[in-house]
């Protein structure tokens, strides 16, 4: 097994050579990679589901849904609903359909306290043409920062607001009770309000350059670009955001986020079998834009781990 690097000291690949299996990889390895370098990229080992299954459990089991997340995402079948569809879908004219459109880097539901730590992507199939998932280090990406945008976020919070009409917040909080969707949100760290037609408003308050769980590093690291995305569309209706004060993201700061970003990102080709392990404290991640919907990319996400 060789070991390399995707950028610098951010990202290991782990390469397999003739015999080696990921199922042989030690958790003390798999540990030692990801808090020193933020992503395990896991090519030519051919594994399959359930391999990979075996894989993840190496360094935890605590593995949530995507309850309250931003958009709906389907399960693989299992009753626990622990592996999900990596592409979310939307309701188009009357039928379920993939979200096939790119999108920006961003860290995985960073509009609740609810959010997982680490993120394992499998790819079962690989789009035949674009649809690779890329990542960055957020870590890389503040220190690029203006200084004057890197005091602006120390200043004040990002403000993630949503509304869900009735008829949809069903569906995101997976209950038709709105007192339990509103106590789900209230132990997420939201505050909410209920409209007379049923609709749901939620507030989320959080800083945009966190500590990263492993080093204590600051990073740029949040959902914002997938909600600045919308500005414009019909889903700003649902979910928009804002400096704490009310004040929109300064147009300035998002152009020079937006060519960091750029400057920074990596593409990660898919082959059948190969996966990666994120450290969603400091790897952001996105997605080219593809057509073929048979492209099938799995997902896990684990709440906590031990170290």
């Amino acid at each position: 097994m060789q070991t390399t690097f995707l950028q610098d000291d951010f990202g290991a690949i782990l390469t397999a050579e003739p015999g080696d299996k990921a199922t042989d990889i030690s958790p003390e390895t798999l540990q030692s990679l990801l808090t020193k370098h933020g992503t395990i990229l896991f090519q030519g080992f051919n594994t399959t589901t359930e391999e990979f299954d075996v894989i993840t459990d190496k360094l935890g089991t605590d593995y949530m849904n995507y309850k309250g997340g931003g958009y709906v995402r389907k399960t693989t079948g299992e009753e626990d609903g622990k592996t999900m569809l990596s592409t979310s879908t939307t309701l188009e004219k009357g039928k379920i359909k993939p979200m096939t459109m790119p999108l920006p880097l961003h860290a995985e539901m960073f509009y609740t306290d609810k959010r997982p730590l680490l993120l394992w992507f499998y790819c079962v199939t690989p789009a035949e043409k674009d649809g690779q998932t890329t990542i960055g280090d957020g870590v890389a990406i503040y220190k690029r920062l203006s200084q004057k945008w890197k005091d602006l976020l120390a200043e004040k919070r990002l403000m993630y607001l949503r509304s869900y009409p009735d008829g949809i917040w069903q569906n995101i909080y997976q209950t038709d009770d709105i007192e339990v969707a509103r106590g789900f949100c209230h132990d997420s760290g939201m505050t909410t309000e209920v409209d007379a037609d049923n609709t749901l408003h939620t507030t989320y308050l959080t800083t945009a350059i966190p500590k990263t769980r492993w080093g204590g590093h600051t990073a740029y690291i949040n959902s914002a670009m997938t909600v600045v995305m919308q500005e414009g569309t019909d889903r700003e209706k649902l979910s928009s955001i804002r400096l704490e004060d009310g004040e929109r993201l300064p147009r300035e700061m998002i152009k020079e986020i937006v060519d960091i970003q750029s400057d920074l990102i990596i593409e990660l080709e898919w082959q059948s079998g190969d996966f990666v392990l994120l450290d969603n404290s400091r790897t952001m991640h996105g997605r080219r834009g593809f057509e073929d919907t048979r492209r099938n990319v799995l997902l896990r996400m684990v709440r906590d781990v031990a170290f």
